[in-house]
C-alpha cells in the first residue's frame, strides 16, 4: 500500500510540475505513453497507459474483422508482461498476474489502453529492458514516473532506450 501512496504522490507532483507543458493535451497525447514504476519490499509495480492509437492504430470501436483481430492481438501482447518489460535477470524477478483494462469505446475519441504489471523480485532491478519499443513502434516517447526507496524522478525515454532505475 505504501508504494501506491508514494506513486500517487509522484504522479501528482509530476503532473503539477509539467502542467504548463502538457496542459492542452492532458494525459492523452498520440505517440506518448506513460509508465509509472514503483519498487517496495520486493514488489516491482508497473502501470502502463497509452492512447489506443499508439498500440492499435485507431481509437474507435472496431468496425472490421481486421480491427477486431488487432484488438485480440493487443490483448494477448499486453497480457504477457515480458512482451513489454524485462527486468534485469540479476534481480530475480518473477511475473505476477497482469491486469489489462478493456478499452471504453463508449467515450468516442481519445480511448486509452491501461495495463498493470507486477513482479516479485529478490532485489530491486537496476534496469528494465523495454521490448515495448518493438511491439508498438507508434510510441515515440515513454514518460516514466519512478518511485523507489531512493526517491522519485521522471524520465522521458525515446525508442530503443532501456529504463535505468539507478
Amino acid at each position: 500500500m505504501k508504494k501506491w501512496i508514494v506513486l500517487l504522490a509522484l504522479t501528482s507532483a509530476a503532473a503539477w510540475a509539467h502542467d504548463d507543458e502538457h496542459h492542452e493535451h492532458g494525459p492523452h497525447q498520440h505517440g506518448v505513453a506513460t509508465l509509472d514504476v514503483a519498487f517496495d519490499k520486493g514488489e516491482l509495480a508497473l502501470d502502463f497507459a497509452s492512447p489506443a492509437d499508439n498500440v492499435l492504430g485507431f481509437e474507435h470501436a472496431p468496425k472490421t474483422d481486421a480491427e477486431r483481430k488487432k484488438i485480440d492481438q493487443m490483448t494477448k501482447t499486453l497480457s504477457l508482461a515480458t512482451n513489454l518489460f524485462v527486468p534485469e535477470a540479476a534481480a530475480g524477478c518473477k511475473t505476477s498476474p497482469v491486469k489489462v483494462a478493456a478499452p471504453d469505446w463508449s467515450t468516442g475519441a481519445h480511448v486509452d489502453i491501461d495495463a498493470d504489471y507486477s513482479f516479485k523480485c529478490q532485489r530491486a532491478p537496476a534496469s528494465i529492458a523495454l521490448p515495448l519499443w518493438k511491439q508498438y513502434p507508434n510510441i515515440r516517447e515513454l514518460v516514466v514516473n519512478i518511485a523507489t526507496d531512493k526517491g522519485q524522478r521522471q524520465l522521458r525515454l525515446k525508442p530503443g532506450q532501456t529504463l535505468n532505475l539507478r
